[in-house]
């Protein structure tokens, strides 16, 4: 299709999208275009230029400013809806105003006409000092424009003008606005980002849903000279070993196999990468390799030092002299949590309490039912007789909530107690936590990154005790910290709890969960219903239909959460979104059934926000004090105008503990929600909820193994329904891939 040139000023804005960058604009122009309408005269008899030509531009683009001048490369394209010829952009670039009169226009678009009047009164070139980075404003002197007002203007002026050249360079490759964005927000200076793109293209591969081949593609088109060399090698490879640790959390790869890839997508290259590694084996900068009799392996070097450094931080907090307790706070500490939950500790029990108190470094595991909680809150219980500060955490809101509840000590996420920000935790070895004892729970979730941050932030001489069952679903991100260190028994005190406790023995959500956990089935074929456990608590349905697993899933909640609540279930189900069965397409059936299209809503891409919505946070915001697994309901929603724009705010409470806080969104920041009556095992690690139906089917099959089900199964404490398709069950049974991760910790265990 035939591109077309010409200069155009946008007249009025139609429609615009800051989610989509979808935007419709209607548009004057000089210059030839195969397509046009002519401009209507104005009614008040106001002088309009004969040459101008009016049409619209339509189609992705960044926000166009009215009374500006772009510069467009779009095809001409037919609406059947609405008859008539749309321009479609392929690239729209910014032209600066350059007189007093074009800046002025500029900034009425942004701010009001006093306060444009006034900055051009002071500063006549402020659009192009701002540009060029020389601005300095004295806002003293500007009567009505403060710091916030200040910063939107250049904000704009940035975003509108600066980035030019970026656009120019890459749209044309078919590059999107929003990939553009994104690279923008990792360098913000858009002169060193053109030299850092131009010299190796390869650092497009930061933004996230860029994989290889596209980069790759992009990149020999910017710098063709780039085919055959040592930047297109290097980063093939750190691509390939950060995806083979984030889609299956290996820290390290055998040599063949990681030859074998440089060969099938660099053919041209081997030479090269031969040369890489023998300058790697050397010294070391980008890789860490070792090589023996047996194996060859290759890693990251900063995936092998962050593990190294874990294992030297445990075995050094293990080094100092322990805390001082006395027999009187043990004994006293174990009394008081007989006396919280009702039923007196095991002898076996008893002894891990009281041999925790040796050592520095407590790490508790084992099956559900067996006591890890007992026993926590018995160690803790006697740190807090003997006087020494005490902290809790997990990676989760929820999992901190479930310490919470289960122990009566206050915790938080693990982001929360290092006092996240962009920049980094606050609390590291240069600063570490005040606490004395720091109790860790649902470790197995922890991957390595994190489990590094928050040893780091333990003081010399302070205690850690870390919990977890390593057969749970492993950590989001690469290696196995937990599971790896649990086989290092000569270096650290470990307990294994294998006894289900006498309490748990009737509970068939508990026995089953242990059973599938070994490799075992907990029936013995598929029916249409199966009730076990002496309780009757774990529930079996088998269909064939997705849909009947689903409807049946749907009115079992609805009526769940009518008699008991809606914080009373939950439906789990392996995958986020993209099959039938998925929390996205639940989710919208459950918001269906709660509420009218008429009542007062949001909508955000495919999911719909009514005031009562239940919803949770799904990333960390550390400037709303908000965490990833937090549980929230949506307290209002109502109109708003944001730097001049009309938009839409969520008034959301969310609850932790007996503690409840009002967090304000803006539409635009709905991308870290997610509705919450159906989600991902994932996401619910760590949580306990009454009541949860789980749906597992062939079209999860990627996700199907014994640790997802087990995870699962284990988020329930009263009552558990299980909905599967047969074959999706006994893929669930057969497999276990889960388990195994290739790390350089586990290499270590026999050193």
């Amino acid at each position: 299709m035939e591109e077309i040139k010409f200069k155009c000023i946008p007249v009025t804005q139609r429609y615009y999208s800051e989610e989509s960058n979808y935007g419709v604009f209607v548009f004057h122009t000089k210059d030839d275009i195969p397509k046009y309408d002519a401009v209507p005269q104005d009614p008040f008899g106001g002088y309009v230029d004969e040459n101008l030509k009016m049409s619209i531009l339509a189609g992705n683009m960044q926000q166009l400013y009215i009374g500006s001048e772009y510069e467009v490369t779009a095809t001409l394209d037919y609406n059947n809806k609405y008859k008539n010829y749309q321009y479609k952009p392929k690239s729209v670039v910014s032209v600066a105003p350059k007189t007093e009169e074009q800046q002025k226009m500029f900034l009425e678009s942004i701010v009001t006409k006093r306060q444009a009047e006034t900055l051009i009164e002071k500063y006549p070139n402020i659009v192009q000092d701002i540009i060029d980075g020389t601005d300095n404003v004295d806002l003293a002197n500007l009567k009505g424009i403060g710091e916030h007002t200040y910063n939107l203007i250049k904000e704009k002026v940035l975003s509108n003008y600066v980035i030019s050249d970026i656009l120019v360079m890459l749209q044309p490759l078919g590059v999107t606005y929003n990939k553009i964005k994104k690279l923008i927000s990792n360098e913000p200076n858009p002169t060193l980002l053109k030299e850092k793109l131009t010299e190796n293209p390869y650092i497009m591969l930061q933004i996230k849903g860029f994989g290889f081949k596209t980069v790759d593609q992009l990149a020999l088109k910017i710098n063709p000279q780039i085919r055959v060399s040592a930047k297109r090698v290097y980063a093939f490879i750190e691509n390939y070993l950060e995806e083979l640790g984030n889609s299956s959390g290996h820290t390290w790869v055998n040599i063949n196999t990681l030859e074998n890839a440089v060969r099938d997508n660099l053919f041209d290259c081997m030479d090269i990468y031969k040369t890489i590694i023998e300058n790697e084996c050397k010294n070391e900068s980008v890789f860490h390799i070792e090589r023996d009799m047996e194996k060859n392996r290759i890693g990251l070097k900063r995936y092998y030092e962050k593990e190294e450094s874990i294992l030297d931080i445990l075995k050094k907090l293990n080094s100092y002299d322990t805390l001082e307790v006395s027999n009187d706070d043990i004994k006293a500490g174990i009394s008081k949590s007989e006396s919280d939950q009702g039923f007196f500790l095991t002898e076996e029990q008893r002894l891990v309490v009281e041999n925790s108190i040796n050592s520095n470094v407590v790490i508790i595991t084992g099956k559900a039912g067996s006591g890890k909680t007992s026993i926590s809150r018995a160690i803790l219980n006697v740190y807090k007789k003997a006087g020494y500060s005490i902290s809790c955490c997990a990676l989760s809101a929820m999992a901190a909530q479930r310490i919470t509840e289960a122990t009566g000590f206050p915790a938080c996420t693990i982001h929360r107690l290092l006092g996240y920000s962009p920049k980094g935790f606050s609390f590291n070895h240069l600063d570490p936590l005040p606490s004395d004892v720091i109790l860790v729970d649902e470790c197995s979730m922890i991957n390595v990154g994190i489990f590094h941050a928050i040893l780091d932030a333990v003081q010399e001489g302070k205690k850690i005790i870390m919990c977890g069952d390593n057969r749970q679903l492993p950590p989001i991100g690469y290696g196995n910290v937990f599971c790896d260190i649990l086989e290092f028994k000569n270096e650290f005190s470990i307990y294994r709890l294998t006894k289900v406790l006498r309490q748990a023995e009737k509970s068939g959500i508990l026995m089953d969960a242990n059973k599938i956990r070994g490799g075992i089935y907990p029936i013995n074929g598929p029916e249409l219903r199966i009730v076990n456990g002496e309780l009757q608590d774990m529930i079996y349905m088998f269909r064939e239909s997705r849909e009947a697993l689903q409807n049946i899933a749907i009115k079992t909640y609805m009526k769940t959460i009518e008699q008991e609540g809606m914080d009373s279930a939950v439906i789990i189900t392996p995958r986020r979104e993209k099959c039938g069965n998925s929390a996205l397409e639940i989710n919208k059936r459950i918001t269906d059934l709660l509420f009218k299209p008429s009542e007062k809503h949001v909508q955000y891409g495919e999911r719909t926000y009514y005031v009562g919505s239940k919803v949770m946070q799904t990333d960390n915001d550390y400037e709303k004090n908000v965490f990833n697994g937090e549980i929230g309901y949506i307290k209002n929603i109502s109109d708003v105008e944001i730097d001049g724009k009309k938009s839409m705010q969520l008034e959301i409470e969310f609850k932790l503990g007996d503690q409840k806080k009002i967090v304000l969104y803006d539409k635009s920041e709905l991308d870290q929600l997610d509705l919450a009556y159906a989600a991902t095992c994932h996401k619910l690690q760590g949580s306990g909820i009454k009541n949860v139906i789980i749906i597992i089917d062939m079209t999860h099959y990627t996700l199907l193994d014994t640790c997802m089900l087990y995870t699962a199964i284990t988020r329930a404490k009263k009552r558990c329904l299980l909905l599967a398709e047969p074959s999706a069950f006994k893929m669930c049974m057969t497999n276990n891939k889960s388990v195994s991760r290739h790390t350089w910790l586990s290499l270590q265990k026999g050193e």
